[in-house]
């Protein structure tokens, strides 16, 4: 989605593809034990769920690589693809919460409150950054690195969840703010790479910005009255 005569200045892209299929086995590993390793025993809505997510991160590791090798036309081409598949995607994942808000009595108590939280600051995110990186997709630069904030979302439940392979990780809670942290660190690394370069972009700032303020209300969210109130609301309407 950007002009070949940026590319040449472009070096952004170089390694990206292989950042985003490292982050695409993180997701393998935090959610094998939950959906990968029972595939067969999964009903549909969750396959949905799976199927897309798993396609969008495809699509990410893809789109650098054909950047690199100078295929625009296959990079428009499969971004125009995007303008279905990330309704798709959104869908897909509201769908997800109101399945877990409707089955919260699987989940230890008030959990589920907070982890609709996460999923509803996490969703509009992901649209916010993938349309701002289309907005901004003659401008290579900021186009790529919205594109890489689309991943941070996803990979919170991810790390959540492989985190819990280290023994002295014994809490969902303590898992869950050590994946925000770890989210946190990675995208100070990409500003300060930014500033080495020369220059701050807004993407990872902004990026920094939500996700710190998310990481702190997502902690306290399960206690407001108001939120709990509109969660159930949620779960009964039948989407």
């Amino acid at each position: 989605m950007v002009h070949s005569g940026q590319l040449k200045q472009n070096t952004f892209y170089r390694n990206a593809h292989r950042y985003f299929l490292l982050a695409l086995l993180v997701i393998v590993i935090g959610f094998f034990p939950s959906y990968f390793s029972r595939l067969a025993a999964t009903d549909t809505a969750h396959h949905i769920h799976g199927i897309t997510a798993t396609l969008w991160m495809l699509i990410l590791i893809v789109q650098p690589w054909l950047v690199n090798r100078g295929y625009m036309k296959w990079h428009r081409t499969l971004g125009k693809f995007t303008f279905v598949w990330v309704p798709i995607l959104f869908v897909s994942g509201l769908h997800m919460i109101y399945l877990m808000l409707t089955n919260a009595s699987n989940y230890p108590p008030l959990i589920p409150y907070q982890l609709a939280f996460i999923d509803f600051t996490v969703l509009p995110l992901f649209i916010l950054f993938y349309s701002l990186a289309i907005f901004h997709r003659k401008n290579s630069q900021l186009h790529a690195r919205y594109m890489v904030c689309t991943i941070f979302g996803p990979l919170i439940p991810a790390l959540t969840r492989m985190l819990f392979i280290v023994p002295a990780i014994d809490d969902f809670s303590k898992s869950l703010n050590i994946s925000y942290l770890i989210l946190e660190l990675v995208i100070v690394r990409l500003v300060w790479d930014d500033r080495r370069s020369g220059k701050i972009r807004p993407p990872y700032v902004l990026a920094l910005i939500v996700f710190l303020t998310d990481h702190l209300l997502m902690n306290f969210a399960s206690q407001w009255h108001w939120w709990r109130s509109w969660m159930d609301s949620f779960a009964n309407s039948n989407i």
